[in-house]
C-alpha cells in the first residue's frame, strides 16, 4: 500500500481543491477504503479493555482468492501489546467485499483523555496464501464516553465540563486551504486558552484536523451538513461516519447543522430520528446531536440536545 502523490490547490470558498488529496496504489487483496472500526468496552473486564476489531477486506481481481487478517496491537512506543492470529482462511470472490471481527483483551490499559491524549496502533495484516498483501494501520485511544441528564458528559467515568468552541475551515492569509502546521497551532493555541472541545462547522472535518486533535487531546463534535434521508444525503453521512469513527477525540456526531425550515415541524423529529438510527449501524458507540438555531421539535429526535445562539439566547435559563 503506496501514496502516489498528495495535491493541494488554494481556491475561494465553497467550490475547487482545499484538501489533500491521494492516489493510492495496493494490492488486489487489501483492507478496502475506510474499512477497519475498532471499538473498546471497559465495562465487560475489569481492569482491562476488550477491543472489537472490525475489518473490511476487498479483492479487486479476477478470481476467488483464500485470505486471513492478523491484528497487532502496538503502545505509543511501538511496542507489540496483543497479537491476534487468525488461523482459518476465508473465500473472497472477485469484486466482492467482506468484513470479520477480531476481539483483543488489553489489560490495564493506558486510557486516552485530554490531559494524557495516549494512542495505540492496530495493524491489520491481510495474507493471501500465508503472504502478507496488505497492512493497514488505524491510530485508536482507549477511552469510555457517556452522556448523563443529571451528570452531564462523562470521560472515563468521571464528568468533564466541555469548554470549546465552533470553528470554520478559514484562516486569515490562507483562506480554506489551510496548512497542517497552522491546522496543529490553532489547536494548540485554543488548548493554552482552555479549551478542550471543537466543533467542527459545517462538514466532516479534514483527516488531518481530527489526528492533531487526537495527539492535542482536544474533544471533537464532528459535523455533517445537510440534513436528510435521501439516498445522497444519507451517502454523506455514512462516509463520513465510516472514515471518522476511529479518532478517540470524537465523542459526538451532528447529523446536521441549522435546518430552520425543519426545526418546528413533527418532519424535523422524524427526520432527526431516522438519520440518529442510521448513524447507530456504523457507530453504536457515540450519540448523535444536530447544530439546533431555534427550533423546539427536531430536537426531540436526538440523543443529545443541540443549541445554538439565534433564538434560544439564555440557554442556561431554558425548561
Amino acid at each position: 500500500r503506496s501514496t502516489l502523490f498528495p495535491y493541494t490547490t488554494l481556491f475561494r470558498s465553497a467550490s475547487g481543491i482545499y484538501r489533500d488529496v491521494w492516489l493510492e496504489k495496493m494490492a488486489e487483496v487489501s483492507v478496502a477504503p475506510f474499512g477497519t472500526f475498532v471499538r473498546a468496552d471497559l465495562q465487560k473486564k475489569p481492569g482491562a479493555a476488550v477491543l472489537m476489531v472490525r475489518t473490511e477486506v476487498t479483492n479487486s481481481g479476477l478470481e476467488t482468492q483464500h485470505y486471513t487478517v492478523d491484528i497487532r496491537l502496538l503502545d505509543a512506543d511501538g511496542r507489540e501489546v496483543v497479537y491476534g492470529k487468525d488461523n482459518y482462511p476465508s473465500n473472497l470472490k472477485a469484486k466482492d467485499t467482506k468484513g470479520q471481527e477480531c476481539m483483543l483483551i488489553v489489560k490495564e490499559p493506558h486510557l486516552w483523555s485530554p490531559d494524557d491524549p495516549y494512542l495505540y496502533q492496530v495493524d491489520h495484516i491481510v495474507k493471501v496464501d500465508d503472504k502478507v498483501t496488505d497492512v493497514y494501520t488505524t491510530t485508536i485511544g482507549i477511552r469510555d464516553i457517556r452522556f448523563d441528564a443529571e451528570q452531564g458528559f462523562l470521560l472515563n467515568g468521571k464528568p468533564l465540563k466541555l469548554k470549546g468552541v465552533n470553528m470554520h475551515q478559514d484562516h486569515a492569509g490562507v483562506g480554506t486551504a489551510i496548512p497542517d502546521a497552522l491546522q496543529a497551532w490553532r489547536i494548540r493555541q485554543l488548548k493554552a486558552f482552555g479549551c478542550n472541545a471543537y466543533r467542527a462547522s459545517h462538514n466532516p472535518m479534514t483527516p488531518a484536523l481530527l489526528d492533531i486533535c487526537d495527539r492535542e487531546g482536544i474533544l471533537v463534535i464532528d459535523e455533517n451538513r445537510l440534513m436528510g434521508i435521501n439516498e445522497e444525503h444519507l451517502r454523506l453521512l455514512e462516509r463520513m461516519i465510516k472514515r471518522d469513527r476511529n479518532h478517540p477525540s470524537i465523542i459526538l456526531w451532528s447529523d446536521g447543522n441549522e435546518e430552520w425550515g425543519l426545526e418546528n415541524t413533527i418532519q424535523g423529529t422524524r427526520l432527526a430520528e431516522a438519520m440518529r438510527e442510521y448513524t447507530k449501524l456504523f457507530d453504536p458507540t457515540r450519540p448523535s446531536t444536530v447544530a439546533n438555531a431555534g427550533g423546539t421539535e427536531l430536537i426531540k429526535g436526538l440523543d443529545v440536545v443541540g443549541f445554538n445562539y439565534i433564538v434560544q439566547n439564555d440557554i442556561d435559563n431554558r425548561k
